[in-house]
C-alpha cells in the first residue's frame, strides 16, 4: 500500500467516519501482517499439523522483524470462551500469541463469523486486542480500514440477522450454559457449511470491491479484508484493496511495509 499524505478533504471524511462509529485510528508500526481464515479445527483439513506450523512460521517472522499482526477473523473454525473454559486443541498456537505479546508485538484480532464469543481471555491472558467490527489502522501515513467482511452482500440479509442473535449477550449466555463438549460438537455440526457458504460465485466480488471503493471515498487508503476465501489485490490509484483469500488452500497473507 502506498505512504500518501492526507489532504484535508480526507481528513473531514476520517474525521466523520470515526465520529459516526465512535472509533480512533489504531497506530501499527510496520511491517505489519494481515491473515484471516485459518479455520483451524475444522474436521476437513487435509493436514492441520502442516497448516498450524506454516501459520507459526509466519508468527516467529512478525516477531523476527518485530512487526505487527492482525488477524482477520476465521483463524478458529469455532471460538466460543465459556467462563471457565477454551478448547484445548488451540493450545499451541495460543501460547505462540502470549509470546509475541510478551515480546512486545501487537497483536490484533477481528473477529469473523466463526468468532461466536470473544469474553475477555484473549485480552487478559492471551494478551491480545480484539475487535468486533472491524479497525481503523494508522501505519506510517496511511489509513488503513481492516473487517473481516461478513454481512456485506446484498443478499447477506439471513446472515445480518443471525449475527445480531450470535452476538446478542442474552443468547450467548444461554449457549454458555451447554456442556462445552456438546457446544462443540454442535460448532462442528454447522462450520463446514458456513465455510462452503463463504466461497460462493467470485462474481460476488464486485460487491467486496465495491465497498472497498466506498472506504476509499470516506479517506481510507486501504481496506484489508478475508472472509471470501479468494486472495485478490486491487490498485485503485494510490488506494490498495487486499482480500486475504485463506489460509487452508492458498496460504495467502498481506504485509504492509
Amino acid at each position: 500500500m502506498p505512504v500518501t499524505v492526507v489532504s484535508s478533504l480526507e481528513t473531514y471524511y476520517i474525521y466523520s467516519y470515526m465520529v459516526k462509529f465512535n472509533r480512533t485510528a489504531i497506530s501499527l508500526r510496520p511491517p505489519v501482517y494481515f491473515v484471516s481464515d485459518a479455520h483451524l479445527g475444522a474436521g476437513d483439513i487435509d493436514d492441520p499439523d502442516l497448516q498450524l506450523q506454516r501459520l507459526l512460521v509466519l508468527m516467529d517472522t512478525v516477531d523476527r522483524e518485530n512487526g505487527s499482526l492482525v488477524l482477520a477473523g476465521d483463524i478458529f473454525d469455532f471460538w466460543f470462551e465459556w467462563n471457565s473454559v477454551v478448547p484445548k486443541k488451540h493450545f499451541i498456537l495460543l501460547h505462540h500469541l502470549r509470546t509475541l505479546a510478551d515480546h512486545g508485538i501487537p497483536v490484533h484480532l477481528l473477529a469473523g463469523n466463526h468468532d461466536f464469543r470473544i469474553h475477555g481471555f484473549l485480552e487478559s491472558e492471551v494478551g491480545i486486542m480484539t475487535h468486533q467490527d472491524g479497525a481503523v489502522l494508522q501505519i506510517a501515513d496511511s489509513l488503513v480500514f481492516a473487517f473481516h467482511g461478513d454481512g456485506i452482500l446484498a443478499d447477506d440479509h439471513g446472515y445480518r440477522l443471525l449475527k445480531k442473535v450470535l452476538r446478542n449477550k442474552v443468547c450467548q449466555f444461554l449457549f454458555s450454559w451447554i456442556h462445552p463438549d456438546v457446544g462443540m460438537l454442535l460448532a462442528r455440526g454447522t462450520s463446514k457449511t458456513s465455510r462452503n457458504s463463504t466461497k460462493g460465485n467470485p462474481e460476488q466480488d464486485r460487491e467486496y470491491i465495491a465497498f472497498a471503493k466506498s472506504k476509499f471515498a470516506e479517506g481510507f487508503h486501504g481496506v484489508v479484508m478475508g472472509h471470501a476465501h479468494r486472495p485478490m489485490q486491487i490498485n485503485d490509484g494510490e488506494n490498495t484493496y487486499v482480500n486475504l483469500g485463506d489460509w487452508i488452500i492458498h496460504f495467502t497473507y498481506a504485509m504492509h511495509d
